[in-house]
């Protein structure tokens, strides 16, 4: 029987893989990744020092500058006790689904909706700092994009103020949608703001 390296056999695995479920699953991840990864591990010495696999956006000039036309951006909220101790996670998406930038951050202690509400401001805020010119923006909060949409009316003291200065912040964006996703969907920002709630401490 012929010996199959190390190398060779991570290469036999990653031809095996489901390159369309992986890539459904997880958005950030490209066909291209993936057979940039197959490429670098069966031919390593095609790699030098200056090469690399980046898994961010590839646009090095939007990076120096800052600027992005399109942004797709995954938000999310979360409270342990609703009321309770509360982190917001933003994922931030150039067009093609690489990453630009992830977020997150520990609020105090609120509820679900108030932290669903404070992860859209933030990524509002970071849409208009890249200067993006269409935002999609998409939560498992149905409330929320319901709210936005004009589908519901928000009568929460709470939520009234944020409300008012989230469509502020969005008003400042030429071309933007909220889009409902099921959690599974939205994992990214989920594991974020379940980092942010998790950087406050134990107690």
């Amino acid at each position: 029987m012929e010996d199959i390296s190390a190398r060779n056999l991570l290469t036999i695995m990653f031809q095996y893989l489901d390159k369309e479920k992986l890539i459904k699953e997880n958005p950030s991840v490209t066909k291209e990744m993936i057979d940039s990864l197959i490429q670098t591990i069966s031919n390593p010495e095609s790699t030098t020092k200056t090469d690399y696999i980046d898994f961010r956006s590839p646009d090095v000039q939007h990076k120096k500058t800052g600027k992005f036309n399109e942004l797709i951006i995954y938000t999310d909220g979360a409270s342990r006790g609703n009321p309770g101790k509360a982190g917001i996670g933003v994922a931030i998406l150039d067009k093609d689904n690489h990453v630009v930038e992830e977020l997150c951050r520990f609020i105090g202690r609120t509820t679900n909706n108030v932290a669903e509400y404070r992860a859209m401001i933030l990524a509002a805020q970071k849409a208009i700092e890249y200067h993006a010119k269409k935002v999609i923006f998409k939560t498992d909060s149905e409330l929320l994009v319901r709210q936005l949409n004009g589908i519901y009316q928000v009568k929460s003291p709470n939520i009234l103020p944020l409300y008012h200065e989230l469509m502020a912040l969005l008003r400042k964006i030429p071309d933007w949608e909220a889009r409902h996703v099921f959690r599974e969907k939205n994992a990214r920002a989920d594991a974020l703001a379940n980092r942010g709630i998790d950087s406050s401490g134990p107690n």
